[in-house]
């Protein structure tokens, strides 16, 4: 399974290494037609949630923001697709380094990102910097932690997940993995692979000029569970 529930909204596994990967995981099946059932960010609150599941944000800070987007609706909405715009433009980042219109949309909600954070002392003296509690402060979060990502040595080890219905990002930090997870298209690979041995086993030499095919795999979007 890949996905777990967190205050009652199904989550993608974090499965990226990263949490600026884990947010391009909150789409799937990248580079296929849009569906809605791709989208597991449906509204504002869905993304607040998120961000404290990935750790971005505290569950303090989260419960603030999403009280203020209840009583702004039209505000948390705005903010909602100015994350998933951020979104897009990350992932094609990942995977393409070049892409210099989709790194202007990153580093100007970084610089904003940066620019947000307070300096705040700790109980035990170590300081940290944190995004006060706004409307805006999940989608900043996510930008200063893709601002992190393109800023370490993990930049050059992103890998695309090949599976199909998928197109999750990953660290792929010892050279040797090859799906996002295992046990969802990693699993789904092997059976359709024992699978056409199988058939192929069992059809004749000539039997058609045609290929023997497989359903498709079960889609990789938001289920509930």
């Amino acid at each position: 399974m890949h996905w777990v529930t967190v205050d009652g909204y199904p989550m993608p596994k974090l499965v990226g290494g990263h949490p600026a990967l884990d947010f391009c995981n909150t789409w799937s099946g990248w580079g296929e037609p849009p569906h809605p059932k791709r989208e597991w960010l449906d509204g504002y609150d869905q993304l607040a949630v998120w961000a404290r599941h990935a750790g971005l944000i505290s569950e303090e800070t989260a419960a603030r923001v999403r009280e203020l987007a209840r009583r702004r609706p039209e505000e948390a909405a705005a903010v909602l697709e100015e994350a998933r715009q951020l979104r897009q433009a990350l992932y094609r980042l990942a995977l393409d380094p070049t892409a210099t219109r989709a790194f202007g949309t990153v580093a100007k909600l970084a610089a904003q990102s940066a620019a947000a954070a307070k300096l705040v002392a700790g109980p035990d003296g170590q300081a940290s910097w944190v995004l006060p509690a706004s409307i805006r402060t999940p989608l900043l979060a996510v930008a200063g932690s893709a601002a992190e990502l393109l800023c370490s040595a993990d930049r050059h080890r992103v890998r695309r997940c090949p599976g199909s219905d998928c197109g999750w990002l990953f660290v792929n930090r010892h050279g040797h993995r090859r799906w996002c997870d295992m046990s969802s298209c990693g699993n789904r690979a092997k059976v359709r692979s024992h699978a056409r041995r199988r058939r192929d086993r069992a059809t004749p030499t000539g039997a058609g000029d045609d290929p023997p095919g497989h359903p498709p795999a079960p889609r990789r979007g938001r289920a509930t569970p």
